[in-house]
């Protein structure tokens, strides 16, 4: 008999679960992203572990849940049926990086499809609180 979990622990960055169901699996990963003090080649490579680990257990019957902090903005404008109209701010260049990778893999940024309290929408705030992410 197949085990019903499998723990897929890539790095500091990023930890995976595959749970195995009836009639689908679940695969849940948590990312941390690099903050913007780190050259967008480590964050590529982020994204490239992620589509590895989604091409290995992410396939067919498989529900893929990935969650996490993923140092960007997306925005408030929607883009195509990836980003939601309810985002923060400004899309910036990670916040397209982000985008790409969900068009690349059939993702969806969710909590963009849904209308929050303004101070849900960020989970970062500039010392002195001029600035919030």
């Amino acid at each position: 008999m197949r085990s019903a979990v499998k723990k897929i622990v890539c790095s500091d960055r990023i930890v995976a679960l595959t749970l195995k169901a009836e009639t689908v699996s679940i695969l849940i990963m948590q990312v941390y992203m690099p903050t913007s003090e780190y050259e967008d080649d480590e964050v590529e490579k982020i994204y490239d572990t992620i589509e590895k680990i989604l091409e290995e257990d992410g396939k067919g019957d498989t529900n893929n849940i990935i969650l996490g902090d993923w140092n960007n903005v997306v925005g408030d404008e929607p883009y195509w049926n990836i980003v939601g109209s309810h985002g923060l701010g400004r899309r910036n260049h990670r916040g397209q990086m982000l985008n790409g990778s969900c068009e690349r893999n059939g993702l969806i940024v969710t909590n963009t499809w849904f209308k929050k309290p303004k101070r849900r929408l960020y989970i970062w705030k500039a010392p002195g609180d001029w600035s919030r992410n």
